[in-house]
């Protein structure tokens, strides 16, 4: 599944490549905007977020779409669900540029977006865009809530057309599994929020503004 997303990943970036600026209509609003932008047969999820990144316009939102697997790996064909996460990043007074998040897919559960923020992830001093995502577990022996962070660097200033994650230190504030077991066992997840996440990097020698 995992190998999917990437495909889907590269396909999106690769349509993006040649994006011209996108007007921002007079008193559009900032859900209005993203509504228009939206990817086919999807819809918005979570709040359109309008705010600045690094002194920086930026309007984030998150489209819910249904997928199936190639018939190879699922003969049965079933429904997932991913969630597609785009930042608009302003380029002058009304244009933006439209950049790929990352897409996040089933993972025991569908993808929910637990919070979006920012924070100082490395050694120079601009924050970096931090996403909390869950997925609630179901299971025979095991059931909960699992979480996982994502860090993604800050290169609005590049010709990039998609955001880059930072694999290594992502995986080091993975929040986990907050679940039970059958056997009694018990397990919490240790990064659930934004305010978890800033203690794990200031903990990393990470300075926090």
């Amino acid at each position: 599944m995992r190998l999917y997303v990437l495909i889907l990943i590269l396909l999106f970036s690769t349509s993006l490549s040649n994006a011209q600026k996108i007007k921002r209509l007079d008193s559009e609003t900032a859900e209005q905007f993203a509504q228009r932008q939206m990817p086919d047969s999807s819809e918005l999820t979570s709040k359109v977020l309008e705010t600045k990144w690094n002194s920086t316009p930026v309007i984030i939102a998150f489209y819910q779409q249904t997928y199936k697997l190639p018939k190879q790996n699922d003969p049965d064909q079933q429904d997932y669900l991913r969630i597609v996460g785009t930042i608009f990043i302003q380029s002058d007074s009304n244009s933006y540029r439209k950049y790929l998040i990352d897409i996040f897919g089933s993972e025991g559960g569908d993808p929910v977006i637990e919070s979006v923020s920012f924070a100082n992830a490395d050694k120079d001093n601009k924050k970096e865009l931090i996403i909390i995502v869950s997925w609630n577990q179901v299971h025979y022996d095991v059931g909960g809530t699992l979480y996982n962070t994502f860090i993604y660097d800050n290169l609005l200033n590049t010709d990039r057309t998609s955001l880059s994650l930072m694999k290594e230190l992502s995986e080091k504030l993975d929040g986990g599994c907050d679940c039970s077991w059958r056997d009694g066992s018990i397990k919490k997840a240790k990064f659930k929020t934004a305010s978890d996440i800033k203690r794990g990097l200031t903990r990393l020698g990470y300075k926090q503004q």
